[in-house]
């Protein structure tokens, strides 16, 4: 995957992600608690990451969360909000917003770029992170 990085926070180009149909037994939509909402991560091998500090919560990317926590490949995923970040470019798609996942209870939190999540740029039904 290649990460393309912009100095300017310029406006989210909007890009529908590959037609690649979610697992039927996972419908997308909210599920468990109100508060989480639940995207489909297209691509392989996609990082999440976290950095443990102010900077990472402010301005997720990848220099502020330097530390991958773990990976996600097609799959269905929980997610709180989401804020705006570094820029991300692959495969013809491009966000400069990043989500932060829920972690079940069984793995920690973290950021995921939303280039990867299929949707909009700026997804549709997941909260801006007031944090």
């Amino acid at each position: 995957m290649a990460v393309v990085a912009s100095g300017a926070l310029g406006a989210s180009v909007i890009a529908a992600a590959p037609a690649q149909a979610a697992p039927a037994r996972q419908p997308v939509g909210k599920r468990a608690a109100d508060r989480i909402v639940w995207v489909y991560v297209w691509a392989t091998n996609v990082n999440v990451r976290t950095g443990g500090t102010r900077a990472c919560t402010e301005y997720p990317s990848t220099g502020n969360c330097p530390t991958i926590i773990r990976k996600v490949s097609k799959q269905e995923i929980g997610v709180y909000c989401q804020k705006r970040g570094q820029p991300v470019s692959d495969s013809g798609y491009y966000s400069e917003w990043w989500s932060y996942t829920y972690n079940g209870g069984y793995q920690p939190s973290g950021w995921v770029s939303n280039v990867y999540i299929r949707g909009k740029a700026h997804l549709d039904g997941v909260p801006d992170c007031a944090f």
